[in-house]
C-alpha cells in the first residue's frame, strides 16, 4: 500500500467510526426520547384518572346537594301552607270574636 492509499484508508476508517458514533448517539437519543414520552404518557394517564375520580365525586356531591335542595323546598312549601292555614284560622277566630 502506498502512503496515499494508507491515508485514504485511515480517512475512510475515521469517517466510518464517526458515522457509527453519530448513529449510536442518535439511537440513544431516540431511545431516551421514547422513554421520556412513555413516562409522560403514564403520568398523563394517572392525572386523567384522578381528574375523572374528582369529577365523579363532584357529581355525587351535586346529586346530594340537589336532593337536599328538593327536600328543603318541600319543607318550605309545607311551612308556607301551615303558616297560611294558621293565619286563616286566626282571621276566622278574630271575625267570630268581633261579631
Amino acid at each position: 500500500m502506498s502512503i496515499k492509499e494508507e491515508e485514504l484508508s485511515k480517512l475512510y476508517e475515521t469517517s466510518l467510526n464517526q458515522i457509527a458514533s453519530m448513529h449510536e448517539e442518535i439511537i440513544k437519543s431516540k431511545d431516551d426520547t421514547i422513554s421520556l414520552l412513555q413516562d409522560e404518557n403514564i403520568s398523563l394517564k394517572a392525572t386523567l384518572r384522578e381528574i375523572q375520580e374528582l369529577y365523579q365525586e363532584d357529581r355525587e356531591v351535586i346529586k346530594v346537594l340537589q336532593d337536599q335542595i328538593k327536600h328543603l323546598n318541600h319543607e318550605l312549601e309545607f311551612v308556607k301552607r301551615k303558616y297560611q292555614l294558621m293565619w286563616n284560622q286566626a282571621i276566622e277566630n278574630y271575625k267570630e270574636k268581633s261579631k
